[in-house]
């Protein structure tokens, strides 16, 4: 059985300012920014990553 995130740790990034928050869906607005911005799931998904949460690299 492989080791995906369920939908409650995955982790989105504001592409406007880069704010990173955990969440089931991305917000409307970024609450950081208060700007209606694409959101970039930052989730780790790989068995190899060795951890849950955000890769480092994509902050």
């Amino acid at each position: 059985m492989e080791n995906k995130p369920t939908l409650a740790e995955t982790y989105w990034k504001c592409s406007n300012c880069g704010n990173t928050l955990q969440a089931q869906i991305p917000p409307q607005t970024c609450p950081a920014c208060s700007q209606k911005c694409q959101f970039l799931n930052v989730t780790c998904y790989q068995p190899e990553c060795g951890f849950t949460g955000t890769d480092p690299r994509l902050k």
